[in-house]
């Protein structure tokens, strides 16, 4: 649309992406190496794995790769891979839970609910993705939204069974055509994520040779490192996020908003676009 001047006209300054999946050929084949370091494996079963998988952590070069593989993913499904740190909680189900009179209030003034997910613990993160859909499939909420009554059915976050195909193998080729552009990019990794390892964005960072502008260093907050960062050359700044989960809003609200932009120079136009987008 930029580039064939519609309108209205998009003043894209830049974009930013936040523990990104983005080419399995390093989103998954650095999980083995970051499992290790996290202390998840041993280093018995990471010494197998490099031995017998020969670096391909993707495709089974051989029966004695596939085993030790199939051990790490056993190890790895104990935690909760998104935070390594975070309680493994219901994520969601198929079927309601029996809570109908603990949520009487909401389910009066909601729209026939077919499929509720799983409840779980109040202090899992996963709690607010439970109250969610409760919050969706509320009249009021839709109201509020201006949804039309009778033209949307009902809420269901992250819908599995939608109809498209996968034909982006790679998002690489877009990351290097944005910024080869003059686009400023800010990639950057919660430290405890092991669905998309810091190890593997900056292994496909790397991938696109571009020279270091900045020295890897120590960003701040309220004194304390809160993550670190190195600078490439096309405006492309990477940046690690202490403890922080993968999802935007609660990197955005907690910590990008109080003082990423401080640190990470340049990224003042971000900080406005994400701030008025946001929060």
């Amino acid at each position: 649309g930029i580039d064939k001047r519609q309108q209205p006209r998009i003043n894209l300054k830049g974009y930013l992406v936040g523990n990104p999946m983005t080419d399995p050929k390093f989103d998954r084949n650095f999980q083995v190496q970051a499992a290790h370091g996290f202390g998840i494996i041993s280093d018995q079963i990471y010494e197998a794995a490099m031995r017998n998988c020969k670096g391909d952590y993707i495709n089974h070069v051989n029966q004695m790769c596939a085993e030790v593989l199939q051990t790490v993913k056993s190890l790895i499904s104990e935690i909760l891979d998104a935070h390594i740190l975070y309680k493994k909680c219901v994520f969601s189900a198929p079927k309601p839970t029996n809570d109908a009179t603990a949520r009487k209030n909401l389910l009066e003034e909601s729209i026939e609910l077919n499929e509720a997910p799983g409840r779980p613990a109040i202090d899992c993160l996963t709690y607010g993705y439970y109250l969610s859909y409760f919050w969706m499939n509320n009249n009021m909420t839709r109201d509020a939204l201006g949804v039309k009554q009778g033209t949307v059915g009902e809420w269901v976050r992250c819908k599995r069974e939608l109809p498209y195909k996968f034909d982006m193998p790679s998002s690489i080729p877009y990351h290097l055509n944005l910024t080869m552009r003059g686009y400023r990019a800010l990639v950057y990794s919660g430290d405890h994520d092991l669905q998309v390892p810091q190890l593997s964005t900056q292994a496909w960072i790397r991938s696109l040779n571009f020279s270091i502008v900045s020295d890897w260093r120590a960003w701040h907050l309220d004194g304390q490192a809160a993550g670190f960062t190195m600078g490439y050359a096309n405006n492309l700044t990477f940046a690690t996020v202490k403890v922080v989960l993968f999802s935007s809003s609660s990197f955005l609200r907690g910590v990008l908003f109080s003082s990423l932009y401080h640190v990470v120079h340049g990224l003042d136009w971000m900080i406005e676009l994400l701030c008025d987008r946001y929060i």
